[in-house]
């Protein structure tokens, strides 16, 4: 399904990115690793199309994306969920998933969507005339998980999103990630725990300087620790 093939990124001068590939197949999870300054946000930007590679390839079943802008890439069935989580503070949680549906029907089968999204956080359901700015951290990842649902994606590229939250909010996180994978998403995750990383994904790649250094199945990393401890220092 996503075919990256040896792609070059660069901030202004800087290379970041040195001939970085992987895949995602239909439906698979894949674990992104590696330490922090590793690489690990600008592959997913530019697989989103929110950076453009000086050399290299991006396809999705075929269509190539590698010079695409994000929307494009976003109708090829393409999601971020970003880091820093990007909601509309000043907008409420169900304003901040109506915006989400737009290019997909108008929002027209809002409800029916919305089912499925209170079904996965119903956290949401309970905050839902509550602004993005009055939400919790937990219930701001939250947000932003759902509302890169809006879009049906094929494959959700997933940045960080349990970092600085509760173990509550955690363990909310990964059932959800199962189920959306339950569902046909693909993902491609990038964790800094690696345990609930690994056990979710059947797969992982390991980042280091901009640089994939391993690729191999996720239970034969839960079981390596040297190469754990030499590009993840655990």
């Amino acid at each position: 399904m996503l075919q990256v093939e040896n792609i070059n990124t660069f901030y202004d001068l800087s290379h970041v990115l040195h001939d970085v590939s992987l895949t995602v197949a239909e439906g698979e999870a894949v674990a992104f690793l590696g330490r922090n300054g590793a690489g690990k946000t600008t592959t997913l930007k530019t697989i989103m199309g929110l950076l453009t590679p000086r050399g290299g390839k991006i396809t999705m079943n075929g269509t190539d994306l590698t010079e695409a802008q994000a929307h494009t890439v976003s109708l090829n069935g393409i999601t971020l969920v970003p880091e820093d989580r990007q909601i509309f503070t000043n907008l409420t949680v169900f304003e901040n998933l109506k915006i989400s549906r737009l290019p997909v029907d108008g929002a027209k089968h809002l409800d029916d969507h919305l089912d499925w999204i209170f079904s996965l956080f119903p956290r949401l359901k309970e905050r839902i005339n509550n602004k993005g700015n009055q939400l919790s951290g937990g219930e701001q990842q939250m947000l932003t998980m759902a509302r890169g649902l809006g879009t049906e994606p094929r494959l959700m590229l997933v940045d960080e999103p349990t970092e600085g939250l509760m173990p509550a909010y955690v363990e909310t996180i990964h059932n959800v990630l199962v189920e959306i994978q339950k569902k046909g998403i693909a993902l491609l995750l990038v964790e800094q725990n690696f345990r609930m990383a690994l056990t979710i994904s059947k797969r992982a790649y390991l980042i280091e300087k901009g640089v994939i250094r391993w690729e191999g199945a996720s239970s034969d990393l839960l079981e390596d620790q040297e190469t754990r401890m030499r590009y993840l220092g655990v």
